[in-house]
C-alpha cells in the first residue's frame, strides 16, 4: 500500500477510500464492533473509535495522534490490526454481519437504559 505520507489521517482515508470503493461491504459493521468492543462512543465514527482503542489513557485521542511519528504509526498499526481482527471475527463467519449487528442492537437498548 502506498501513503503519500504516513499518517493516520491519511491511512483511515485509504480504508475509507477501499471502502467506497467496495460500496461499504468492507467496513459494513466494523463501527458497531467496534462501539461493543471499546464498550462507549456510540456518537462516534469507526476512526474516531480506532483512536479511543489505540490510545486508551489518552483524554484526548484526537490530539494524541498527532504528537509524533510515532504515535502516528501506532494508530495506522492499530487500525490494521483492528480490520484483521474483525475480519477474523466477524467477516469470516457465515451469519457474522447478523450477529454483530443484533449484539449492537442490544448493547444499544442496555446502555440507553441505563444512562
Amino acid at each position: 500500500m502506498f501513503l503519500p505520507e504516513e499518517t493516520y489521517a491519511a491511512a483511515a482515508a485509504f480504508v475509507l477510500g477501499y471502502d467506497l470503493a467496495c460500496e461499504g461491504g468492507v467496513c459494513i459493521g466494523f463501527r458497531e464492533w467496534l462501539v461493543m468492543r471499546v464498550g462507549s462512543g456510540s456518537n462516534l465514527s469507526w476512526t474516531g473509535l480506532v483512536l479511543d482503542v489505540a490510545f486508551p489513557t489518552s483524554k484526548n485521542p484526537n490530539e494524541a495522534v498527532h504528537a509524533s511519528a510515532e504515535t502516528e504509526r501506532h494508530a495506522i498499526d492499530v487500525l490494521f490490526k483492528l480490520l484483521a481482527e474483525y475480519d477474523d471475527e466477524v467477516r469470516s463467519k457465515n451469519e457474522g454481519l447478523s450477529e454483530v449487528f443484533l449484539a449492537y442492537g442490544r448493547w444499544l437498548r442496555k446502555h440507553r437504559i441505563s444512562s
